[in-house]
């Protein structure tokens, strides 16, 4: 490869690295986000929606 051609990808290289570093740095630093209630409680009225839809189709079969 010539130097035009590869000067730009070590360089662009460089910026996506610097920058993915930078992201999983800033992650490690951030606090965890805090526990929501509501959200907890409908995740577990889906999931149990969930499971009275798998037990009607299997009584369905049955």
């Amino acid at each position: 490869m010539n130097r035009k051609v590869l000067y730009p990808l070590i360089w662009a290289s460089v910026f996506v690295a610097s920058a993915l570093g930078a992201y999983i740095f800033m992650r490690t630093l951030m606090p965890p986000a805090p526990a929501d209630p509501t959200r907890d409680r409908i995740q577990a009225l889906i999931d149990e929606a969930d499971q009275l839809r798998k037990t009607l189709d299997e009584s369905r079969r049955g």
